[in-house]
């Protein structure tokens, strides 16, 4: 079983204690076997954690490595495009985190990158591969909720951030930190290219003057909506999806449970013929009362057993040729010019901090 050997580039948060755990679960499909930082305390803390590795502070040698096939690149997002661009050049298969790119003028360098690097570089949007929202879309493909007509989806929180996420020169700002994953979602469960964007963009609570609330709603060419909320200034948090149908609704607050609320499959709505004429005062407004609602509660469990942290699983597949990469450079890049739409002419409100 050939395993594939990889470099880390950038040693903070995110590739410290995402990339590294999760390669580490696969250790029999990868080998961490370099790893660049411009820190020093993080290159020698990277050694001790793998001594048979290669560090490096300076990345332009790092991508020469001769044992390193795949890079990973994990530093801030105004280098991604930059650095996605040298390594291929070195001859790397690229391992891209989000936001891959800032803007359309990057999304379109990126573009052409794959055409002249083809099957080189994968996006590491990771949250595609969540259980709840692979187990969700099971169940909308099922048609037991019935036709689509809107998704809402969450993700609540309360904290006061201080570092370069919360600076917009810096490419902070929830809409790119978040932002990629929920916009990947919205544009999955649209199925469709948005017709029209709402979006509003709020500081209330970062020390920066980059958004951490971000509300925006797309109404795809289908007109089925998708409402979206990321928000650091909640201190009671919505249903991480919210999905109505024609024959039913669910949600799941916790990502860890379902709960769903449907028409029974034999129910068929009664013909009605609206009349305009005064009714009795005890008619009401629509009688209801005969349905037998199924009501079910059941724990998240996708039958294609995705999971968030299988992500370089998947890399794997598709690097041995098992299968291919679920995510698309061509969805990817819709995500970043979609970002760009809704900060299009939407100016970041800023609040009064607590």
């Amino acid at each position: 079983m050939k395993k594939f050997k990889v470099g880390i580039a950038g040693l903070g948060r995110a590739g410290w204690n995402m990339h590294c755990g999760e390669l580490d679960k696969f250790s029999d499909e990868f080998e961490i076997v370099s790893g660049c930082d411009i820190a020093p305390e993080r290159c020698e803390e990277f050694k001790k954690r793998y001594p048979a590795a290669s560090v490096y502070t300076d990345f332009a040698k790092f991508v020469l490595d001769k044992e390193t096939e795949i890079v990973s690149i994990v530093v801030p997002s105004l280098r991604h495009v930059e650095y996605t661009r040298i390594a291929l050049e070195a001859g790397k298969t690229v391992y891209l985190e989000k936001p891959i790119a800032m803007n359309s003028a990057e999304a379109d360098e990126l573009e052409k990158l794959d055409k002249l690097y083809p099957n080189r570089i994968f996006i590491r949007h990771n949250r595609r591969f969540e259980a709840a929202f692979n187990h969700i879309q099971e169940i909308i493909a099922s048609g037991k909720l019935g036709e689509i007509f809107e998704v809402k989806l969450c993700r609540h929180r309360f904290q006061m951030r201080n570092d370069w996420q919360t600076m917009p020169e810096c490419g902070g700002g929830q809409l790119n930190n978040w932002g990629p994953h929920l916009i990947d979602h919205a544009l999955r469960f649209l199925n469709c290219r948005p017709s029209k964007i709402y979006a509003s963009l709020q500081r209330i609570n970062c020390e920066g003057n980059a958004e951490d609330h971000v509300k925006f709603v797309l109404t795809g060419e289908n007109n089925m909506v998708v409402d979206v909320e990321i928000s650091d200034g909640a201190t009671l948090y919505g249903d991480v999806y919210f999905v109505m149908g024609t024959r039913g609704t669910l949600r799941s607050a916790d990502e860890k449970f379902i709960e769903m609320r449907t028409l029974p499959e034999d129910f068929k709505l009664p013909p009605k013929h609206p009349h305009a004429e005064s009714l009795p005062r005890d008619n009401g407004y629509g009688n209801t009362a005969n349905i037998k609602w199924l009501e079910e509660k059941i724990p998240v469990a996708p039958a294609n057993k995705y999971d968030m942290k299988d992500a370089y699983h998947h890399l794997y597949l598709a690097l041995s040729g098992q299968t291919e990469y679920p995510v698309t450079m061509t969805q990817a890049l819709a995500v970043v010019r979609t970002t760009e739409l809704i900060r299009k002419n939407t100016q970041v409100i800023l609040r009064n901090k607590i």
